[in-house]
C-alpha cells in the first residue's frame, strides 16, 4: 500500500501542491514557514479524518485556508467580482493490490484520473449559500472564512462517503511533543498500543480487573455503606437505602485504569526523548497492513547525538514495506538516511532529489556530519576549505560592501576539499549560485576546474583558484597581494613561516586590524561574481 499522488489545495501553506513521494522513505526539508508540518498534517488528516485525534468536522478551523487564497477572494468581493469562496481539497492517490481496496476506485478527484484514493474537501454547504452570501455581502464583513456555513466532506475517489479509516491504511504520527495528558497517550499512540495487544489477553485483563474491583467492593465498600447507614434515616420500608457500590460499566474498564511506561516510569512523565524513540518503536513493531504510513517529525528534537542515532536505526531497519515520510532540520538525520530520498520545500512547491548520483548519496551518507542541510537551504552558497578561508573571506568581503556576508543571504561555509565535487552536483541540481575558492597547491586552475566542469555555469556556479605564481595557498597569496607587509625577502620567508604555522590565529589577527588589506585578486574575483546583479547601499 503507497501514496502514488499528494495534491493539495488551499490548506494552510499550501495554496496548491501537487507530489509524486517516494514508495519507501521521503525526507522533507525546507526553511522555516515552508509548509513541512503542514504536508504531514493533511496526510494524517486525509487517511484517517481527524487532526490531533480530533474529527476534522469539530475542529475546523478558519485559518486552515490558505491566506493568499483568502486575501484575493476578499479583494474581488471588495471590487465587486463575484468569485466562488475559498475551499480545501487534500487527495491521496493509492496504489493498491487487486481486489484490495478497490471499492476507493474512481474519478471524483481533481485530475480526474480513473485511481484508488481518498478525498478531504471542504466547501461551502449548500444549505447555507443564502446566509454565506449574505455574510459576504455585509459592507464591514470581517476577512475570515465562516466556518459554520462550511461542509467537511471525507470521501473515496468512488464517491462514497467515509466514517472511519479504510482497513488496511494504518498511519503511525510520531513527534516531539510531550504527552502530558490524564491518560499519559495521545491518540495516535493509544490506537497503536491497542491494536499491539492481542484479543485474548484484552479480555483475559478485563475479567480479572472486574474480579479485582468486585473484591475491593466486597472487602471495603461494605464496611463505608456501614457506616453511611448508620447516618441515614431510613424509609418505612427500609429501602431505598443510599450507599457506594464499584462501576462495573464498560465507562470503568481496564484502558482507563491501565496507562503506558518506559522503563517502569509513566508514559507521560518520562522525557521527550524516550516518548519518541517508544513511539517510533511501538509503530514500527506492528504489521505493515496496520501501519502502511509512518509520518515522523522533527526526529532529532530533544535527542542527544547517540540517541538520534538509536532512533534512526530503528527506523532503517523497521520500515521495509512502509511509506515514511520525516520531516528534519538535521543535516545527520538527512545524510544517514539519504539524499537521494530529500524533498526540499520551498514556496509551497517541492524539488526532488531522486536525480543525484549513487556516488554523491553514499558519499554524504559516509561523512553524516557534513552541514548539507546549509548547502540544500541557502539562497547564495560561498564554499572555502578552512576556517582561516572562512575568516579572511568573511573580512574582505564586509572591507568591500560594509557588512558582513549574512547580510546579504549569502552563507558561507567551510568544507572538506574532495567535498567541492559533491557540493557542486548538489547546487546543479537545484540551480543555486555556488561560488567556491580553493588553494591551488602548486597546480594550474584547470587541473582542479576540470572535474567540476558538468556543473559549472558562468556567473551563478564558479571556483575562483589563486595563480600558482603568487604562492601555493592562502598565506603567501595574502602577503603577494600586500608586498608592504614584508620589507626584505628574509622578512617574507620568515613571516610567511609564522602565517603557515599559526593559519587560523593569523586570520583573527586580520580581521580584528583596523588595517585595510588588498584581497588577493582570486577572492577579489569571487566577490564581484557573487555580487553581480546586486543593488548595494552603503
Amino acid at each position: 500500500m503507497m501514496i502514488t499522488k499528494i495534491h493539495i489545495q488551499g490548506y494552510r501553506k499550501l495554496k496548491e501542491f501537487l507530489f509524486e513521494p517516494n514508495n519507501g522513505m521521503n525526507i522533507i526539508v525546507g526553511g522555516n514557514d515552508a509548509g513541512k508540518s503542514t504536508l504531514l498534517e493533511a496526510i494524517s488528516l486525509c487517511l484517517t479524518g481527524r487532526i490531533n485525534g480530533q474529527r476534522a468536522s469539530d475542529v475546523l478551523n478558519p485559518y486552515w485556508f490558505n491566506t493568499e487564497l483568502v486575501a484575493e477572494f476578499f479583494a474581488a468581493r471588495k471590487n465587486n467580482q463575484t468569485v466562488p469562496p475559498p475551499e480545501i481539497r487534500i487527495e491521496l492517490h493509492l496504489e493498491v493490490s487487486k481486489g484490495e481496496l478497490e471499492n476507493m476506485r474512481g474519478v471524483n478527484n481533481m485530475k480526474r484520473e480513473d485511481a484508488a484514493g481518498l478525498s478531504m474537501w471542504i466547501h461551502p454547504d449548500p444549505e447555507y449559500l443564502e446566509e454565506l452570501d449574505e455574510y459576504f455581502s455585509q459592507v464591514d464583513c470581517p476577512p475570515i472564512i465562516p466556518i459554520e456555513y462550511y461542509l467537511v466532506e471525507w470521501k473515496n475517489f468512488a464517491g462514497t462517503i467515509i466514517f472511519n479509516r479504510p482497513k488496511g491504511l494504518g498511519v503511525a504520527v510520531i513527534n516531539s511533543r510531550t504527552i502530558r495528558s490524564d491518560r499519559g497517550m495521545d491518540f495516535y499512540t493509544k490506537q497503536l498500543l491497542e491494536s499491539k495487544l492481542d484479543p485474548k489477553d484484552r479480555n483475559k485483563v478485563s475479567v480479572k480487573h472486574r474480579q479485582l474491583r468486585n473484591n475491593l467492593g466486597s472487602e471495603l465498600i461494605e464496611d463505608i455503606n456501614t457506616s453511611l447507614h448508620e447516618n441515614l434515616s431510613p424509609s418505612e420500608s427500609g429501602r431505598w437505602l443510599v450507599g457506594l457500590q464499584i462501576d462495573q460499566s464498560r465507562s470503568t474498564s481496564w484502558e482507563s485504569t491501565l496507562i503506558p511506561e518506559i522503563d517502569r516510569i509513566p508514559f507521560s512523565m518520562s522525557g521527550q526523548g524516550a516518548q519518541v524513540i517508544a513511539k517510533a518503536s511501538l509503530a514500527l513493531s506492528q504489521s505493515e497492513d496496520s501501519t502502511s504510513f509512518l509520518l515522523i517529525e522533527e526526529p532529532e528534537n530533544h535527542l542527544t547525538h547517540t540517541r538520534l542515532r538509536e532512533l534512526l536505526s530503528i527506523i532503517e531497519r523497521n520500515s521495509m514495506g512502509r511509506q515514511v515520510f520525516i520531516t528534519t532540520h538535521s543535516s545527520y538525520v538527512l545524510n544517514r538516511l539519504g539524499l537521494n530520498q530529500l524533498v526540499l520545500l520551498h514556496g509551497g512547491s517541492h524539488k526532488s532529489f531522486s536525480g543525484l548520483s549513487k556516488e554523491t548519496t553514499e558519499y554524504f551518507q559516509l561523512i553524516s556530519g557534513f552541514d548539507t542541510l546549509r548547502l540544500v537551504l541557502a539562497d547564495k552558497m560561498v564554499i572555502v576549505e578552512g576556517p582561516s578561508d572562512e575568516i579572511i573571506f568573511n573580512h574582505f568581503f564586509k572591507d568591500k560592501y560594509g557588512r558582513e556576508p549574512m547580510a546579504f543571504g549569502i552563507d558561507v561555509m567551510s568544507i572538506r576539499g574532495t567535498s567541492f565535487l559533491r557540493s557542486f552536483e548538489l547546487a546543479s541540481l537545484l540551480d543555486r549560485q555556488l561560488i567556491a575558492l580553493r588553494d591551488n597547491d602548486g597546480q594550474e586552475p584547470e587541473h582542479w576546474i576540470k572535474r567540476l566542469e558538468p556543473f559549472l555555469l558562468e556567473g551563478k556556479r564558479q571556483m575562483f583558484i589563486g595563480n600558482p605564481e603568487d604562492g601555493r595557498t592562502l598565506e603567501p597569496q595574502i602577503l603577494t597581494a600586500n608586498p608592504h607587509l614584508c620589507e626584505t625577502n628574509g622578512d617574507y620567508e620568515k613571516k610567511l613561516k609564522k602565517m603557515q604555522d599559526n593559519k587560523t590565529a593569523t586570520a583573527l589577527n586580520i580581521a580584528q586590524s583596523d588595517e585595510k588589506l588588498t584581497p588577493p585578486p582570486y577572492f577579489k574575483e569571487a566577490i564581484a561574481a557573487l555580487m553581480k546583479n546586486t543593488e548595494v547601499s552603503i
